[in-house]
């Protein structure tokens, strides 16, 4: 499904069919024999549940029956009935991904083009752990606004053969990313990676680490070169007991001869960021020193200033990951199915989303507050189109 595909659309939301109206159309490849459950009363409810504080199978089991009723007059389905323990993760399990991942961006590609076109996105996988078996890896590639922080995409990692970095390579074709502004950790620090987003006419910045050691070291080398230096700048950031300063220093690499596989990425410029964390508690100071590449070109004190905050910036996919973890408890939910597993861990992201386009701020509270007064949770719903 590319993201490409929503920048020439003209229709408005006003005039988009609501989630819950266009997941009727979501294909049912189920027996109609003794069917009981429609799968947009299935999916509805368990987005409910997810944002009232549920986040395993048992307790969104116990969710849906405590609050049938309700759920009937939400989702119109007046004949709905409570779906078993043991039928829940089934239907779950049933699922397709790609048909819920289509449906969700079609419904909402407004919003997530808000967050794609001219921002920095931050791509990064996030190991699925209570379904961690022998040959049986899951995880999820996850793209996010360095802005908004919205997720505007996501890909699978199935299996404990499949590679992070080719999924990656593939996920950023078929979304259209690899031609937006894209960064990312060492673990795609790969030609291929860079190559392909550089001749997409992409721009990228990707961190430099021993697995690349040849470049590695050539990054260093140019870091000791002054004449070579375009820019600098410095910030200081206090919170959460430290204080953090960060020096960046932006070399050119234009100049430099690297290896024949490298040609292509098209490699401009270097970022040497040198870190200075001191801990207000302990009284202690840590220092570090990280280096990352970039296809772009500094010719500004302006520009140099903007990929230095990008770097920073692009650990805040770390952040949607630790929502997911203790806002929605993803690691702690055990299943033993991968597809269930997958499923749901597009629904907590759907969810999340949900709440960022709410214009929620923390997550915890308002979560708290639909629990508490659940009017709230179905306005917060019918404001983003979902009801």
């Amino acid at each position: 499904m590319s993201i490409e595909r929503a920048i020439n659309k003209t229709e408005s939301r006003q005039k988009r069919k609501k989630f819950i109206k266009a997941i009727k159309k979501l294909p049912d490849k189920r027996d109609t024999r003794g069917k009981r459950h429609t799968l947009h009363f299935l999916i509805t409810a368990v987005v409910l549940g997810l944002m009232s504080n549920r986040s395993k199978v048992s307790e969104l089991h116990r969710y849906i029956s405590n609050k049938i009723k309700w759920l009937r007059k939400i989702t119109g389905e007046k004949d709905a009935m409570p779906i078993s323990r043991a039928h829940l993760p089934r239907m779950l399990a049933q699922l397709n991904w790609d048909d819920l991942n289509v449906l969700i961006y079609d419904c909402f590609d407004a919003h997530i083009m808000l967050s794609v076109d001219n921002e920095w996105i931050a791509v990064d996988g996030k190991t699925l752990r209570g379904t961690l078996k022998s040959c049986e890896k899951q995880a999820v590639v996850h793209a996010v606004s360095h802005d908004s922080r919205i997720d505007v995409a996501q890909a699978r990692q199935v299996g404990e053969k499949s590679s992070e970095i080719t999924v990656v390579r593939d996920f950023l074709k078929d979304t259209g990313l690899e031609k937006k502004k894209i960064t990312l950790d060492a673990h795609h620090c790969n030609p291929e990676t860079t190559a392909q987003i550089a001749q997409s006419k992409g721009s990228y910045v990707v961190q430099v680490k021993e697995n690349q050691p040849i470049l590695l070291a050539q990054c260093q080398e140019v870091a000791q070169n002054a004449s070579l230096m375009i820019a600098q700048n410095q910030t200081v950031d206090p919170g959460h007991g430290r204080i953090t300063t960060r020096q960046a220093q932006l070399f050119s690499m234009a100049s430099t001869s690297l290896d024949t596989r490298w040609q292509k990425s098209a490699i401009n410029t270097l970022i040497v960021v040198h870190r200075e964390t001191f801990n207000t508690h302990t009284e202690k100071t840590t220092t570090d020193t990280s280096y990352y590449i970039s296809n772009q070109m500094v010719s500004s004190a302006k520009q140099g200033s903007e990929l230095a905050d990008t770097i920073r910036k692009h650990w805040g996919v770390e952040s949607n990951n630790w929502i997911l973890d203790v806002t929605f408890n993803e690691d702690n939910v055990l299943v033993k199915n991968g597809n269930q597993a997958q499923i749901m861990a597009k629904l907590r992201c759907f969810s999340a989303n949900l709440l960022r386009w709410s214009g929620a701020k923390n997550f915890q509270q308002k979560i708290e507050e639909f629990v508490d007064l659940p009017e709230t949770l179905i306005s917060t719903l019918k404001q983003v189109n979902f009801l």
